[in-house]
């Protein structure tokens, strides 16, 4: 209840923020938004619109937004590269499709490290600010920021046609992962990690090529996933997947004080109302799942669920070992986190 305080009384600061009152001080701008996930994304629902929004009403209108959502401006893995070039002013840069750039960021995607989806976003937020291991490591490097971050709570395994009664029935299996950390959880399970957007998954699981997904359950419902399974473990995580929703440093020092104070209240209001509806509504879209969809929840029993953590323990030893031999501060990154 105190962190429910806390949360309510950051988000009244910004709702009766002064910066509303300087507004008629701002020169007017429009900013290139790309959005990879689609319209109907709870990232876009709960996080891209409200971030737009607070920002226009902060700014009284002055500072305002062209979205294109579902990859329209280019893929998700393509997203740092249109802020590079200047083709998109902000978007939304997912460090899973591109973790030979991100490899740091990929921490979000260790087993279990994602609890909360707002103590997580909390804590990946301050590393990747100015000062923080992350930033310093990466985002300063690409000549980005991140206005505000999210992940997409926890990743679940799902199964189509492949019955999971125990840990032992899941080695072998095609496992769609964002790769990263993922894919090493999937091959300490005994299972075979496919990277893969999410946006090419429904077309695998239909043909055959692909067993199952690690996935977020509001995810499966999104891109309409939910038809081509019919099995979910539920008291497993494992693992997330990382948001950035990152300005380039071309657009941001050309702002002024004004400009860049609107960005980051909104960027903290829009992370707030973004992890508390993964957080509350999680169960829910379980429960949609089940009886709309008829899903099989089948749960690991005690005895492979410890076997399950023993196994993953080994992932935090090998993605922070990888990292810490090329000079990357992982298992500080990984303490920031816990």
């Amino acid at each position: 209840m105190k962190t429910q305080t806390t949360r309510s009384a950051l988000l009244a600061a910004v709702i009766f923020s002064p910066l509303s009152a300087s507004a008629a001080e701002l020169e007017p701008i429009t900013f290139k938004f790309a959005e990879w996930l689609p319209n109907t994304s709870f990232a876009t629902e709960h996080g891209a619109n409200p971030f737009m929004a607070k920002v226009e009403e902060l700014s009284g209108g002055k500072m305002k937004f062209d979205f294109y959502p579902a990859e329209q401006l280019g893929r998700g893995s393509e997203s740092l590269t249109l802020l590079q070039t200047g083709v998109a002013d902000i978007a939304n840069v997912s460090p899973a499709y591109i973790s030979e750039k991100f490899p740091l960021s990929g921490v979000v995607e260790l087993p279990e490290i994602v609890q909360g989806s707002c103590s997580a976003a909390d804590s990946f937020y301050e590393l990747a600010q100015p000062g923080g291991a992350i930033y310093e490591a990466e985002f300063k490097r690409h000549k980005i920021r991140p206005l505000w971050v999210g992940n997409m709570g926890q990743y679940r395994i799902l199964t189509n046609n492949k019955d999971i009664s125990s840990l032992d029935d899941l080695a072998g299996l095609r496992i769609r992962t964002a790769g990263g950390p993922m894919a090493l959880t999937a091959t300490e399970l005994g299972a075979s990690p496919v990277r893969m957007q999410g946006s090419d998954v429904l077309t695998s699981l239909s043909r055959g090529t692909l067993d199952g997904v690690f996935f977020p359950v509001r995810g499966i419902l999104d891109y309409g996933l939910a038809p081509a399974l019919d099995q979910l473990v539920p008291n497993l995580a494992v693992g997330s997947f990382g948001l950035t929703y990152s300005i380039s440093d071309r657009v941001w020092n050309d702002l002024s004080q004004k400009q860049q104070d609107i960005l980051v209240e909104a960027g903290k209001y829009a992370m707030q109302t973004y992890c508390e509806y993964v957080d509350t509504s999680d169960p829910e879209n379980i429960n949609v799942l089940v009886q709309e969809h008829d899903i099989r929840k089948t749960p690991l029993s005690d005895s492979d669920l410890k076997e399950a953590r023993a196994k993953l323990e080994n992932v935090y030893d090998q993605w922070a070992e990888r990292l810490e031999e090329r000079g990357l501060p992982a298992r500080k990154v990984i303490e920031g986190m816990q």
